[in-house]
């Protein structure tokens, strides 16, 4: 029987987008009776009733944590099984078996510098180059490469010189933890507005939003679901400058319920990003009926076809003449809603998960 180690240690929802994948990619899996597959895990996460069904093996230490290159190590010397996939892109320097990595995005090679960080400048650059120098290893290492998006493969090809064959592409699904019948108006958000969900890096380009919401004059609000982050104070002080408190609201995390009531009475979803792995957050608010206003960037007209309306990311005056336009404008409103609803169909974790157990098959030796 052949061994298939999974590198599960970001696996769940506390781990964002990535711990998504890999807790979908790992329910969804089939079974084989010639694949025996064993789950490297936190032990945190090592006794989730979900994944008992596993063999388990546990890794205390963050995959990227210099540590963790040992601890991996000794994982490997101890076991040697036939494939690892490691589902982000810090792969095991020293395992000297067969990989699949997953890439997510090329987002720290993208958006780098003194800017995107709170850290020492010095820990920050020496941090950086270990983790370009490890995304480089695991493109050497790797038997084949999973993406996301044909973005994102189109940029792994043309920076790595990679042959085509290896960068798979398997698109991911959209989440289901929206409840369809729960619904909590608790947080007092004065309609109407427009919503964000997400984290606060740089890289979000909040700052043009903030911007376009100042532009509307108080018209419409804007609510911001995210978990506490180093650039929360950032964030803060632009809106402050822009004298934007009495018409942003900041409001953390917020339970399932009550992320439900926010999507589905938003006036739009808006994902101004100037670089995303996949957006799952705007295939989840077209799931919820929401329209979605999104940047032109990166992968994001890929995932959402024609089910967007799509705006110079650099561009507040654009963005905020659309806001307007779905706010007047109730035949194009429905027509999103109508368009998003047949896009979502398009994304399954089922299908992503078969994909990837193929890439397995054609991996073991």
């Amino acid at each position: 029987m052949k061994q298939l180690f999974i590198d599960a240690r970001l696996w769940g929802i506390k781990h964002t987008g990535i711990g998504r994948y890999t807790e979908n990619l790992i329910e969804k899996l089939p079974s084989s009776p010639d694949i025996e597959i064993t789950l490297i895990l936190t032990p945190e996460d090592s006794t989730d009733p979900k994944l008992h069904k596993f063999n388990r093996v546990i890794a205390k230490k963050h995959p990227y944590s210099p540590l963790s290159q040992l601890e991996m190590f000794f994982i490997w010397l101890r076991h040697r099984p036939d494939l690892l996939h490691v589902t982000q892109s810090s792969v095991p320097i020293f395992w000297f078996g067969k990989m699949v990595v997953t890439f997510h995005d090329l987002i720290k090679h993208q958006s780098k510098g003194l800017s995107t960080t709170t850290k020492n400048p010095i820990f920050y650059w020496l941090k950086y180059l270990g983790l370009i120098s490890i995304d480089f290893i695991a493109t050497l290492k790797a038997s084949f490469i999973l993406v996301p998006t044909q973005y994102w493969k189109d940029q792994l090809l043309f920076k790595y010189h990679l042959p085509d064959g290896k960068v798979i592409v398997t698109y991911e699904g959209v989440d289901s933890r929206i409840p369809d019948s729960s619904s909590d108006n608790s947080l007092s958000v004065t309609k109407p507005y427009v919503f964000y969900v997400g984290n606060i890096y740089p890289h979000k380009n909040l700052e043009v939003l903030f911007q376009a919401i100042k532009k509307l004059q108080g018209k419409i609000k804007l609510a911001i679901v995210c978990a506490r982050s180093v650039f929360e104070s950032r964030a803060k002080d632009q809106i402050k400058n822009l004298n934007l408190e009495n018409d942003v609201f900041f409001l953390g995390r917020v339970t399932d319920s009550q992320l439900n009531y926010l999507y589905k009475n938003a006036l739009a979803f808006v994902f101004p990003s100037l670089i995303e792995g996949f957006g799952l957050p705007g295939l989840e608010a077209m799931s919820t009926g929401t329209p979605v206003i999104a940047a032109r960037a990166s992968c994001l007209p890929e995932v959402y076809g024609q089910s967007a309306l799509y705006f110079d990311p650099h561009n507040s005056e654009e963005l905020a003449k659309l806001i307007l336009k779905i706010q007047k404008d109730v035949t194009l409103r429905n027509n999103l809603i109508k368009r998003g609803l047949g896009q979502v169909k398009n994304y399954s974790w089922d299908k992503m998960s078969q994909q990837t157990w193929k890439i397995y098959q054609r991996a073991l030796p």
